[in-house]
């Protein structure tokens, strides 16, 4: 984890791991500091497809993660809105939240891209208590 001198964390590497058809975020600290469940780390609404794109359709992938630009960025994520869609949150079993963040993948390997994804609130414990404008993304294995 990188921090700028603000202390908001702005370059992080996580891992993602897809047990039963279904993508969870691999944050352990999260769940040993008693911040929710593991259905708080599910990977839903356009971002487990985000994921099985990046992997292969694997069942695991780390991503460096950052807020600016670096050389070698495969994604660009752009915030577009914050919302939910309670009805798909519910009948996946994800842990109730009241928000999160949907973003528009705007380029894949530096070209131009479309696909949309929603990040629960985890996304904020991870960057330092906001959601990013801006994501910069890096399959590293």
């Amino acid at each position: 984890m990188i921090k700028d001198i603000n202390h908001r964390v702005i370059a992080t590497t996580l891992s993602f791991n897809k047990e039963t058809g279904i993508w969870y975020a691999n944050i352990p600290e999260f769940l040993e500091q008693g911040l929710g469940t593991k259905a708080n780390l599910m990977m839903v609404d356009g971002a487990d497809t985000f994921l099985d794109f990046l992997s292969n359709v694997g069942y695991h992938i780390s991503l460096k993660i950052c807020t600016e630009p670096f050389e070698g960025h495969e994604a660009v994520l752009l915030k577009e809105s914050i919302g939910l869609n309670a009805a798909l949150l519910d009948l996946v079993g994800h842990a109730p939240v009241s928000y999160g963040a949907y973003y528009n993948v705007a380029a894949f390997r530096g070209k131009p891209h479309q696909h949309r994804l929603w990040l629960c609130p985890v996304t904020e414990y991870v960057f330092g208590g906001s959601y990013p404008a801006r994501m910069y993304i890096s399959s590293i294995t």
